[in-house]
């Protein structure tokens, strides 16, 4: 009886490299809320997985100063909108944003003309010390709404 060994080699091409994902639930316990409300680390070809639980809101870019109401579209390099999503009778829509790069980006939501952002309805992705969840609530709840944005 004979036995013999093969040996077989296999080429294994590189896969890039997936990014990470980050999930964000908008609007739980019908409140004006993101969760988690702070992202850090996030770099670009991150996703942000937005699930909107609750009401009708939005995820829209916005500046750090004005936030309220963010502007249709977005605001800013890489800014982004998902539009409207309406969550009321068991609808969960989802949307996700892939992120140009890895800088501060400041989250807010649109409805209501900036009452929900008011409420303190944000988010910051990649926060940093001078640009902080802390600060930016405070700027959004403070902000007088501005009906030349909507």
């Amino acid at each position: 009886m004979r036995f013999s060994t093969v040996v077989a080699t296999v080429a294994v091409a590189a896969l890039p490299a997936l990014g990470a994902n980050f999930d964000v639930t908008v609007g739980a316990s019908n409140g004006f809320t993101f969760t988690p409300s702070s992202i850090s680390g996030a770099v670009a070809g991150d996703t942000v997985t937005f699930t909107f639980v609750s009401r009708n809101h939005t995820a829209t870019t916005t500046t750090f100063t004005n936030p309220c109401p963010p502007p249709a579209g977005g605001e800013g390099p890489g800014g982004f909108d998902t539009g409207f999503q309406n969550a009321v009778g068991g609808v969960q829509p989802v949307s996700v944003v892939t992120l140009a790069d890895s800088g501060t980006h400041f989250v807010s939501c649109r409805q209501a003309a900036g009452a929900h952002c008011q409420a303190g309805m944000v988010l910051v992705i990649n926060p940093t010390e001078d640009q902080s969840l802390a600060a930016f609530t405070q700027h959004a709840r403070n902000d007088p709404i501005q009906t030349d944005r909507l």
